[in-house]
């Protein structure tokens, strides 16, 4: 056997060994007792709709938040392109005809 099987052979063999934790009862239970009496809760109409508006108003934020960005970076790209065609006209209004 060369060096590597040898490696794997001994990891396999490691968990020979091994043996299944056995969980408490009492923990069992509670376990099970939390999870059916979360499963039970639901939301009241009330909570429906306070989640529904919370969310209408991060969208509206976001919409409004996308458009003055938009706004801007038109704006800004407008005077960058007036600034190239000022520079273009002021150098060429300068030549000798």
């Amino acid at each position: 056997m060369n060096p590597q099987e040898n490696n794997i052979e001994t990891t396999l063999k490691s968990l020979d060994n091994l043996h299944k934790l056995e969980l408490p009862v009492n923990l069992q239970l509670s376990i099970k007792n939390n999870f059916t009496a979360n499963a039970s809760s639901t939301m009241s109409t009330t909570q429906k709709w306070m989640m529904a508006a919370s969310v209408a108003v991060l969208i509206g934020i976001n919409v409004l938040t996308i458009k003055q960005y938009s706004k801007q970076f038109e704006k800004s790209t407008v005077s960058v392109n007036n600034e190239k065609n000022l520079v273009y006209k002021e150098y060429f209004s300068n030549t000798i005809e």
